[in-house]
This record gives C-alpha cells, sequence and structure tokens, in this order.
C-alpha cells in the first residue's frame, strides 16, 4: 500500500494514545484520543483537520470512571445500522468487578444518552482496547489482554445481540496470539476493517528482533475467518500483509528490489543491507552504531533511467539529512539529490531527478532526533515519477545538528596524584569538558588505598558535580560509555556512580548509573521499563572493573571484560544536568564503596575495547600503604598492605591496634619485628629507585631499625613522640630524613638475614602508617611529604564531648549527637559506649547515635570518641549517666473499640485516638488491631485524603506503630497503589506533613515522604514485600527521623531520613496513622502497638 504523511494541529500533547476517526451524523468527522484516564475528542470538515476540541482546553469528553469500576483509556466508536454512534473504552479491566465501559453518544458527538459496563465476568480477561463491530445481527466485542509490553498481549472476543450487552465469551479465545516460533509477538490492540463482506484485523505487534517493554511495535493485518456460526476462527498471523485492497497507485516497477547491496555497516543479522531492497515493512537495514555518518550503496544491475527515488527512514516523525548520489562505474560519483539541509519530516521521502546509473549511494549525515540510527525500512527505485504525492508535514526552521555530534572521551577522573587520606573539595576532569567535579555541601569524599588501587571512599551522602552541563551529544537516544573501577563493601539495592540527568519524569528520560543489587534498576536507571539490573551482580568488597555501553539500540553491561547482559532499548533523554558523582543530586541511591576510576564517552565502546582496558588494569606507585586507622582495636597478628603489591606485613612478636598520644596505631613489643609477605616481596624492589615513609612513635633514646634490602638501612632514635620516617633511593644514593631534615643515621653495610625484613624494635614501638612508593621522590616531593605529614598532626591530645547529651527518649531507647572535635581533619567518624565499654559501636560517620539496646528501668553511662580522617583520635569524653525509667515518659498507646461503616469524624469517638478525618469505607478499632478500608483515596496534597487516626502532639516525640495487615500481604500481591503508615502533619492542612509508610506495589517497601508547599518528594527502599512491618516517626525540634524495623527493637533510618520542617517549629502536629490507595481499587490496612512517647 502507499501512505502519504500529514501532519495535524491538534492534538498537541505528549501522550497521544488510541487514536479513532469516525464520520459523524452531521457530516463531520470526529477524533477521540486517550491521555492517561482520559478521552477527549474534537471535529472536522476533512479527516484530516483542521480540528477544533469538543470541550475547552483540558476538558475530557471521557474522565476517569465515569462509569465506576472502569479505568478510562482506549476510547473507539461505533456506528450501528440504524445510525446511533457508541463508544467503548477501558483500561486495567482485570480487577474484580472492574471490566469496559459504553456509551451511547448524544448526536453532538460528546456527550452520553446512557452508560453501562461490560463487566470482565463477560468479557473475560478483559485488559485493554476494545473494539466493536457487527456481522449478520451479530455484535462482536473485541478486546486485548495479557499485558502489551510481552508476550501474553493477544486478541479475544465476545459476542452480543445488543450493541451494550450482555455479551458472551466465545469459546474460540484468544483468535490472536503469539506464535510458536516468537516473530509474532505481544499482537493486539486490535480494530476491524471491513471491505465488502469481508473483515480484515488490523492490530500491532512487537517489532522484530523485540525491543524490552513492548515500545516498538508494527502494524499488521491479517484477515478474518469465520465460521457458518459466525465464531471467528483462530488467526495464523502472517508476515506478508492482505495485499491492495484498491488499484496500485504507483505501479510501476520497483528498479532496487532484490538487487545487491554494500554498507558502511550492518548492525548484526537482523539487521543486513539488504532489508532496505526487499519491499517488506517489517525488516529493517540499521548501520553498526548511530556515531557520523552511514551509507547505502544499490547496485541496479545495469544502467537504468532513475527518475525517482522513494526512502523510507527509520522513523517519519523526524527529519533525517541526507545526500544521494548515483554513478555509473561505481567510482566516479555526481549528486542525484542534495538534502543535506532537509528539515522536513515523511516518509517515504521522493527525490525527483533524471539521470542514468547503475549505482545509487544514500549517505545519511543527520538526525533530528539525537542518537538515532541512520537507518532504512526501504528505499525504492523507478524509471517513472508520476507518483509524487505531495506531503502536508512542517517545514521546521535550519538549525545545525553538530552540536549532537559525538566527541569522545567526555570524563576523564583519576586520583591518582591526591594524598592518602585527605578529602576532595575538588578534582580536574582530563577529558574533552575538561572544568572540574566539585563537591556538592559539606560532606566530601575521600582519598584512600584499597586492595592496591587509589581511589575516593563515598558514604552514601557525599556528591561531585561538574562545572559545566552534560552535553546535547548525550540527549535523546544518543550513545554514551560509562566505565569504572569501583568496589562496593555491601551491594545495596541502588547505588548510583555517576548520573547526568535530574530524577524522574517521563519514563526513558533518565540516565543513572549504578553498582546495585535490584533486578530492575541496579545498574542503570532510565525511569521505567528500561531500567537495567545485572545479570549476576559483581561480588562485594571485591574490585571491578564495569563499564555500561549504550549504542543507540542495545545497552550492555561488562563486568571485569565479560558481557554479563545486554537489552534492546530506545531512550528519551532529555533535561540534561551536570554530571554528579556519588549519587542523584536528589539525594537519593548514595553510593557507599571506592571508585578508582571513571571515564564518560558520548560514543559507544566496543567489546574489544572493553576487554583490552579491563586487561590493562590500573597502575599505581603506591606498593606497600597500611594504616592503622582502618584496623579494630585489639591484638593484631598481620597487618593487610592495601598498596599495589597487595599481601600482608608479616608481624613477629606481640602487637595491638590502640590509641597512641593521638593517635590509631599498632602497638608493637619489644624486639617485635615487621616484615613483607611474599606476595608484597614480589612487587617491591628496593635495588631500583623508591620512598618509603614511616609514621612512628618510640620512647625517648629508643632504637628503631629499618631495612631496605642489602645495604639499605637506618636506625632511628624515639624521642617519645610522633615522628615521620622517609628513607628514599634516587639517584644511586639512599638518604634518611627524619621531621623534614636529612640525617646520618643509616648504614650500608647491614645486611639483614631475611631480605623482606622492614622493621625491627629495640622497645615498645607504635606505628600508625607505613607507605612505599615504587619511585624516588625529588627534594620537592619530599618536603611536600612531610609538610602533608605535618599539617595532619593533632596539636594537642583532644577530649571528645557530646553536642546533645544522652537522654532516653523512649524506656528502650537513648540518642546522643557528639560534639565537633578540635582535630586537623574534616572528616570523622564517632565511636559510642556505654558503660566503660561493655557495649560499644563500630566507627560510625554519623555523629547521631541511638542505642536500642537498652532496656526500662534502668541505668547507664555514655561515653563516645572521635576519630578523624587522618587517623588522629581523642580521648574518650566524659562518662554521662541516663536512666531509663517509665515514669519519666507520658506515653499514650492504641486502645478502645469502636466501628464506623462509612467513616465519619467521630468514628473512633471512646478509643484512645483524639480524632479521625479523610475518607473511608470502614474504620474499626477490635482487640487492639486499627483497620482502615478505603478506595479512591490520596495523601498527595489532594482534597479527597483517605482516613487518618490521629493524636495532637506538641513537642519532641516518638512515635511507633506495627502494620500488622495489608492488602495483598498474605498472597505477596500487589493491587494497585495500596499505602498505609505513619503520618505527622499541620492541623488543617493536606499539604503539609511528613509519612512514613508502605506500599508494596512496583516492588517499593518502605516509602519516605516530605510533602509541603513546594512539592512533594518521596524515596523509597525498594524492598517491595520484604518491607519493615515496624514504623516509627522521631521529632528532635524540626528535624524529623523515619524509621524502619524487622523487631520493633533495632531500627534502621530510611531513604529520606532524616527531613527537616522548619515550617513545622513550635506547631501542635496531628500523629497517627494513614491509608490511601490512589486509584479506585479498594484496598485496607491494619495498625496495632501504636505509641506515642514523649519526655515529661
Amino acid at each position: 500500500m502507499n501512505w502519504t504523511m500529514q501532519d495535524m494541529n491538534w492534538p498537541t500533547t505528549h501522550h497521544y494514545w488510541a487514536p479513532d476517526a469516525t464520520l459523524g451524523p452531521d457530516g463531520k468527522y470526529y477524533l477521540y484520543y486517550c491521555q492517561p484516564v482520559e478521552i477527549f475528542g474534537a471535529s472536522s470538515a476533512t479527516p484530516v483537520g483542521p480540528w477544533t476540541p469538543l470541550l475547552d482546553p483540558g476538558k475530557p469528553i471521557v474522565p476517569n470512571f465515569l462509569v465506576p469500576n472502569v479505568i478510562t483509556l482506549d476510547g473507539q466508536t461505533f456506528k450501528d445500522d440504524d445510525g446511533k454512534y457508541y463508544m467503548y473504552w477501558g483500561t486495567w479491566g482485570i480487577y474484580p468487578n472492574h471490566g469496559c465501559g459504553v456509551g451511547l453518544l448524544n448526536a453532538d458527538m460528546k456527550s452520553f444518552a446512557k452508560l453501562a459496563q461490560i463487566p470482565n465476568t463477560d468479557a473475560k480477561d478483559f485488559f485493554e482496547a476494545p473494539f466493536v463491530f457487527k456481522r449478520k445481527g451479530i455484535y462482536y466485542f473485541t478486546y486485548s489482554s495479557g499485558y502489551c509490553e510481552d508476550g501474553t498481549y493477544r486478541v479475544q472476543y465476545a459476542t452480543a445481540t445488543n450493541p451494550m450487552g450482555p455479551f458472551k465469551y466465545a469459546a474460540e479465545n484468544p483468535v490472536l496470539a503469539t506464535n510458536a516460533d516468537g516473530t509474532v509477538h505481544g499482537p493486539g490492540h486490535q480494530s476491524v476493517l471491513q471491505q465488502g463482506d469481508d473483515f480484515y484485523l488490523i492490530y500491532h505487534r512487537h517489532n522484530n528482533p523485540h525491543n524490552d517493554g513492548g515500545y516498538h511495535r508494527q502494524v499488521a493485518a491479517d484477515k478474518i475467518v469465520f465460521d457458518n456460526k459466525g465464531n471467528i476462527l483462530k488467526l495464523v498471523p502472517t508476515h506478508n500483509g492482505i495485499g491492495y485492497l484498491a488499484k496500485n497507485a504507483n505501479p510501476h516497477d520497483n528498479l532496487a528490489l532484490g538487487k545487491t547491496v554494500t554498507t558502511s555497516s550492518d548492525y548484526d543479522q537482523d539487521f543486513k543491507g539488504e532489508y532496505a531492497v526487499d519491499d517488506n515493512n517489517g525488516t529493517l537495514w540499521k548501520p553498526k552504531n548511530n556515531i557520523g555518518p552511514s551509507w547505502l550503496q544499490i547496485d541496479l544491475g545495469k544502467v537504468n533511467q532513475i527518475k525517482s527515488v522513494h526512502t523510507q527512514f527509520e522513523y517519519a516523525t523526524w527529519y533525517y539529512q541526507y545526500k544521494i548520489e548515483y554513478s555509473i562505474d561505481g567510482k566516479n560519483w555526481k549528486l542525484y539529490a542534495d538534502k543535506s539541509k532537509n528539515t522536513r519530516h515523511g516518509s517515504p521521502m521522493i527525490d525527483i531527478g533524471n539521470v542514468q546509473a547503475r549505482y545509487l549511494r544514500t549517505t545519511i549525515l543527520h538526525t533530528e532526533y539525537p542518537g538515532l540510527n541512520k537507518a532504512i525500512w526501504n528505499v525504492k527505485v523507478f524509471d517513472n515519477a508520476a507518483y509524487h504525492p505531495a506531503m502536508n508535514t512542517k517545514i521546521k526552521k535550519w538549525e545545525s545538528l553538530q552540536r549532537f555530534d559525538s566527541k569522545g572521551l567526555l570524563v576523564d577522573l583519576n586520583f591518582g596524584k591526591f594524598r592518602i587520606g585527605s578529602t576532595v573539595q575538588s578534582i580536574p576532569n582530563n577529558g574533552k569538558l575538561a572544568g572540574t567535579f566539585a563537591a556538592v555541601g559539606t560532606a566530601k569524599p575521600i582519598v584512600s588505598m584499597i586492595n592496591g588501587k587509589k581511589a575516593l571512599v563515598f558514604s552514601g551522602k557525599e556528591r561531585l558535580a561538574s562545572s559545566s552541563l552534560a552535553p546535547p551529544s548525550l540527549s535523546g537516544n544518543s550513545s554514551y560509555s560509562v566505565s569504572m573501577w569501583v568496589l562496593n563493601p555491601e551491594v545495596d539495592k541502588e547505588e548510583s556512580i555517576v548520573s547526568w540527568t535530574a530524577r524522574g519524569g517521563d519514563n526513558l528520560t533518565n540516565v543513572g548509573v549504578g553498582y546495585g543489587s535490584d533486578k530492575n534498576a541496579g545498574a542503570a536507571v532510565h525511569m521505567g521499563w528500561a531500567d537495567l539490573g545485572y545479570k549476576n551482580v559483581p561480588k562485594a568488597n571485591e574490585w571491578h572493573h564495569i563499564v555500561m555501553v549504550f549504542d543507540g539500540t542495545m545497552e550492555r553491561i561488562y563486568v571485569d571484560g565479560k558481557l554479563d547482559r545486554a537489552d534492546r532499548r530506545m531512550l528519551f533523554i532529555k533535561k540534561l544536568s551536570r554530571f554528579v558523582v556519588g549519587g542523584f543530586e536528589d539525594g537519593s541511591a548514595g553510593f557507599s564503596g571506592a571508585l578508582a576510576s571513571l571515564k564518560i564517552f558520548d560514543r559507544p565502546l566496543s567489546t574489544e575495547e572493553v576487554t583490552a582496558t579491563y586487561g590493562k588494569g590500573m597502575n599505581s606507585n603506591t606498593v606497600v600503604y597500611t594504616d592503622a586507622k582502618h584496623l579494630a582495636y585489639g591484638k593484631l597478628k598481620e597487618w593487610n598492605n592495601d598498596g599495589a603489591a597487595l599481601g600482608k606485613l608479616k608481624i613477629n612478636g606481640d602487637a595491638e591496634v590502640a590509641d597512641v598520644n593521638g593517635k590509631l596505631a599498632v602497638s608493637l613489643s619489644s624486639g617485635a619485628k615487621l616484615s613483607l609477605s611474599d606476595e608484597s616481596f614480589k612487587m617491591v624492589n628496593f635495588a631500583k629507585p623508591f620512598s618509603a615513609v614511616f609514621s612512628i612513635l618510640s620512647a625517648k633514646g629508643s632504637k628503631t631499625n629499618l631495612f631496605f634490602g642489602p645495604g639499605k638501612a637506618a636506625s632511628i632514635s624515639g624521642n617519645g613522640t610522633w615522628q615521620q620516617v622517609i628513607c628514599n633511593y634516587i639517584n644511586g644514593k639512599f638518604q634518611v630524613r627524619l621531621n623534614g631534615i636529612p640525617t646520618a643515621n643509616f648504614s650500608s653495610s647491614v645486611k639483614p638475614k631475611d631480605p623482606q625484613l622492614l622493621l625491627e624494635t629495640a622497645a615498645q614501638t607504635a606505628i600508625s602508617s607505613v607507605l612505599i612508593y615504587s619511585e624516588g621522590l625529588d627534594q620537592a616531593a619530599l618536603a611536600e611529604e612531610f609538610n602533608f605529614w605535618k599539617r595532619t598532626q593533632a596539636t594537642e591530645n583532644a577530649q571528645a564531648t557530646f553536642a546533645s547529651k544522652p537522654a532516653a527518649v523512649t524506656p528502650n531507647m537513648v540518642y546522643m549527637v557528639a560534639g565537633l572535635p578540635q582535630l586537623p581533619g574534616n572528616t570523622f567518624e564517632y565511636s559510642f559506649a556505654r558503660d566503660h565499654g561493655q557495649a560499644s559501636s563500630k566507627w560510625l560517620r554519623s555523629p547521631d547515635f541511638l542505642d536500642f539496646s537498652v532496656k526500662p528501668e534502668s541505668n547507664y553511662q555514655y561515653t563516645v570518641k572521635v576519630k578523624d580522617n587522618f587517623g588522629n583520635v581523642t580521648r574518650a569524653s566524659l562518662p554521662f549517666p541516663v536512666q531509663t525509667d517509665t515514669a519519666l515518659f507520658t506515653i499514650k498507646k492504641q486502645s478502645g473499640t469502636a466501628q464506623s461503616i462509612p467513616a465519619n469524624k467521630n468514628g473512633l469517638s471512646g478509643t484512645s485516638w483524639d480524632g479521625l478525618m479523610g475518607t473511608a469505607d470502614t474504620v474499626s478499632q477490635q482487640n487492639g488491631v486499627l483497620k482502615m478500608v478505603s478506595h479512591h483515596t490520596l495523601w498527595d496534597g489532594s482534597a479527597s485524603t483517605g482516613p487518618f487516626a490521629y493524636h495532637h502532639i506538641k513537642g519532641d516525640f516518638v512515635a511507633e506503630v506495627v502494620l500488622s495487615d495489608l492488602l495483598g500481604l498474605t498472597q505477596k500481591k500487589a493491587y494497585g497503589a495500596n499505602e498505609a503508615g505513619i503520618m505527622a502533619k499541620l492541623p488543617g492542612n493536606n499539604s503539609m506533613l511528613v509519612q512514613n509508610g508502605i506500599m508494596p506495589g512496583w516492588g517499593v517497601g518502605n516509602i519516605v515522604t516530605d510533602l509541603r508547599r513546594t512539592g512533594r518528594r518521596q524515596l523509597n527502599n525498594l524492598s517491595g514485600w520484604a518491607f519493615y512491618r515496624h514504623l516509627q516517626i522521631q521529632r528532635l525540634g524540626n528535624t524529623f527521623f523515619m524509621r524502619g524495623s524487622s523487631d520493633g527493637k533495632t531500627w534502621i533510618n530510611l531513604p529520606g531520613s532524616p527531613i527537616t520542617r522548619d515550617d513545622f517549629a513550635n506547631e501542635v502536629l496531628e500523629v497517627g496513622v494513614y491509608h490511601a490507595t490512589y486509584g479506585d481499587i479498594s484496598g485496607y490496612a491494619a495498625f496495632e502497638s501504636f505509641t506515642v512517647f514523649q519526655k515529661k
């Protein structure tokens, strides 16, 4: 069939789904379309417009739930023999009591005289896409079942003798489904075309090969066959179409059909060049990737007169810039058509000429939409130009598309020149974008050496942002590659390493690349079905080379040089932001681990490039690095070497990790020895230039001997304070510097029996760090080495303090905040201890600490000490006593019995609750359990709120509850957006609140909501049905901590916590439990053990 493109003036919305056009009773044409849960209409004197909306802007013909229990979508009209018009619509009709809506249209074609539901008990498995036709007095109600995203999508039907039913489900269902070999995949969303007595099913199916998510679809047609009883026989879908239904408007031979083709490249065997000359709209030529121009050359076999070339580019709604050349001999070329500045879209693009040629070559230069593959469905060549219908498509204003061209390596971050232990405020970008990456906020990553690689260490809070925006060459469907060396000690569900768009918005518009365990979004976040998880999550606490490559067609994950996963997709990246390293800029998906290298390209890396980069690895001149600040207190038998030589430092003698004169150190007994392990010794060559740096403390007058193979040794005298020793071998000379000053305390005659021996003590000696470089340092570098060490030493042995003294906030919880220490570092860790160390925490990055292990009616004492990023440590604070007596608290507990159907504001009178608000079908409290049932209820700032049972609370508090039941909990099956949890809000204002909720749908799990006048921010832990059932809100001034727990004893801060709400200052709040469904599906939640604690 020959088709021509026509632009229309309406609609202009982003969502333009399921259009339906019909000729109305007044001779006008009516066009209906839907966007999520609404149907709109317009009229025109012609079938192609211009269109005039039937109602005011934004007002739908069919709003959502116009028919109860029918979700509005996919409106399709039907004209009966008596001239009456009907409309059918619906989606997600699989829910109980749901189905399809039907309405008898009035003559105005915008209102209804009658409405009804076709229940899903009649139209079994009804999901969406209703279409009705009539044959021999029988009304055939066709519809789609399954899911349009996958192979379950199929066509079914039911019949009736009345257009509004009742309908009877057909026994022959489904009549069209995915075929055995999968080449017809997910067929559905059908309509029916009648030509005389013949009926044809017009439908879409997924492209070949299939894209994930079913977003790429092709229109197909097959003839419907009926038996003698009027039943539709199962369709056998074909790839041949149904042929011409009218006279061929272009009967001339296609000279290019089946001819020999050569190309600049073919993507793979599914997109060969020969597919561009097979006259098949289901096969496509696609070049290797979307970078730079691509060409396709056709050998017509002999010299022909060429008067018309028709090119069907992959996308008819975006323009392509191209040129067509012709040749007699395939060597000397002349220009046939120059469309290098074309700005008109359409299909086919017809170029008229009159030349003689055997060869034609089409070169695609640019595409309007960035990142499109320069792909072609068909090229048709004619020796006649009689058929050249004019396309009525818009010619857009010329603009250069070179801004979308690939530039190569955009971002190149390497941390080799940074000093270990320092925090990073700014990093130069060595890629073509240049500029810097600077820390966002006060949290800064720390430079460390871990398992042989120098890296930035993130705790989940740090972010580094580029000084410039991501370039246009990363927008749309453009290629990208992210190559990184990364180590993740504990892999959380979603941890973003780098992103260059804001999070949220439309599906497929985001980019975030990470190292998480979530099966759907652990590797890449694009928003929606195109999110990508690892097939095999890289093993935790090991270095991995991870590369994410997108070439405009496939997104591939490589781990350690091997392909982990590859999926098809098309992206619509927009709202480019700064590059952000360490998590999304909104604070979500923070990365907790180490990053040793990061490179970002606006081109796809080849498999060979990925393999070569992994094989090359990363080089470091720091062959030995040990630092006591990373060790746990207690006895030590060997010391891991995090330098490039790996292995260990072996300890011969007694050693203990302890605080020594204000530093974390390894304290060695008299006569103890420190040696390189066999693995470390293999990479340490003291015959070549090297520099060894020690931080040592020994008693005044005591000796510490250092050894570096034959002829290189030093003997250092202690002075009772921390000293830096540098033993440097360069230009054939061995030199020792003590505290930055050259010293003669070395010997060239010492030859240790053990060549791996590094250090030997003559008295008790403490060592805080050892570094050995595989190069000698010049004088400037030696001076800087000492100056850095000196700047990072504590000037006095400071004592830790409490900024907020330990205090019981419930009889089972003690809360405290450490004070800012007087240490030279700018990043701190805190260790809290109870009762003289009987119970102590690990080193924590947060100064806030909650002790959940206390018991009521008890007395405790707490201390804290602090260490900085250089290993300096304070003395423990003075102990502070705490009582957990129940009598110190006002405690409100859930109690009482009540029932309200439907619920009203007095529905919980006589119970412990102060009040009840919102809409609910049922609210009841019995036997200590409060149950809320509601539908079409919201907590997003809308007026139609769900039920909320609350107390009036002033001042600081801790509120806890257990979610004892939820719709779908037993089956672990989500029904819509059923949500419940604990909330604090301003009285009389439904747009000023914080929530700690649970919504298992879509794998969300625990969800924290911060709703205020400026908007709504939500973060979740992707736990799905494995959510924390114990929920808690703690108010501390204007700060709200949102926590979850599996047992009600040990609480975890949830993503999005804490929340600062200065607008809640000094306000009495309503604190309690809520429920919402965010849809018409009825849901419920049950709560027990709601308790509020307040200090008297």
